[in-house]
Order: C-alpha cells, then sequence, then structure tokens
C-alpha cells in the first residue's frame, strides 16, 4: 500500500511537464520563427557525406505571431545536390497559411555527386513583420566512399 502512494508525486511532476508551452509570447501581426538560420550536412569533426548517399535536415517554421502568416514562396539558389521537400500544403502560386502557434516543416536532402564541398542557400518569402524575406543557408562536403 505505501509504495503506490510514494509513486503518486512522481506521477504528478512527469504529467505537469506534459502540456504546451503556453509560456512563448505571441507578436502583434504574422510573426515567422525558424529554428535555425543555416543548416550543415555531416560535418561534424571535418567529414562528410559519401558521395552517392543522402542525408536530411529539417527546418522547423512556426507563426508566433497572433495573426496569419502567409508564406508566398519558396525559391532555392543551390546546386541540385540539395533537395527540398516543402509542406504538402505548399503549391507553386498558392500560399501556405499558418494559423497562431501553427507549424510546418521543410525538408531538405543532400546527395553529393562528386567530392567537393557544395554551398547554397533558400529563401522564405512571407507577410511575416519581423522577417518578409528570409534566408537559409546551406552547406555540405561530398566525400569518397572507403574502399571496400
Amino acid at each position: 500500500m505505501r509504495l503506490r502512494h510514494l509513486w503518486f508525486p512522481i506521477i504528478l511532476l512527469t504529467l505537469a511537464g506534459c502540456g504546451e508551452d503556453d509560456e512563448v509570447k505571441l507578436e502583434k501581426g504574422p510573426f515567422l520563427f525558424l529554428d535555425r538560420q543555416s543548416m550543415g550536412f555531416d560535418q561534424e569533426f571535418g567529414s562528410g557525406t559519401y558521395v552517392g548517399a543522402s542525408t536530411f535536415n529539417a527546418l522547423y517554421i512556426e507563426n508566433r505571431g497572433d495573426e496569419p502568416l502567409e508564406i508566398t514562396a519558396i525559391t532555392k539558389s543551390a546546386p541540385a545536390e540539395f533537395i527540398l521537400q516543402v509542406p504538402s500544403e505548399f503549391t507553386e502560386g498558392q500560399k501556405l497559411t499558418l494559423q497562431s502557434r501553427a507549424h510546418t516543416s521543410i525538408q531538405v536532402q543532400f546527395k553529393p555527386s562528386r567530392v567537393q564541398t557544395y554551398d547554397g542557400k533558400f529563401t522564405i518569402q512571407s507577410n511575416a513583420r519581423n522577417a518578409p524575406q528570409q534566408d537559409i543557408l546551406l552547406s555540405g562536403k561530398g566525400v569518397a566512399p572507403p574502399n571496400p
């Protein structure tokens, strides 16, 4: 019997941490929040991505404003080795609308075709008051696969 009661405070503390993060204050108007300004692919410790292999990364996008955020364009200025996968709700010529506190992501695949360094960017255009045009830098390094 006593053991059951000892677990009760632990369960309460665990459940208390499971709510939404309402501490983020909303800005006036549409507000573009990104979890990063650049995306690197397998470059930790001077390494890279094997030629012909793929690595993936994602950019988290959230509207932290009190009005709808409209993403009107996503354009890439990068080599073909960087492949963008935009949200399915976003189609060319149409805008993607994120209501207050709504979020989405852009997936990026890096598949080097040669041993070299690759750089580029993609640009998000929106009606955000804080960043109507936001560049996300891309970088990757193609390396030779090990010999069998």
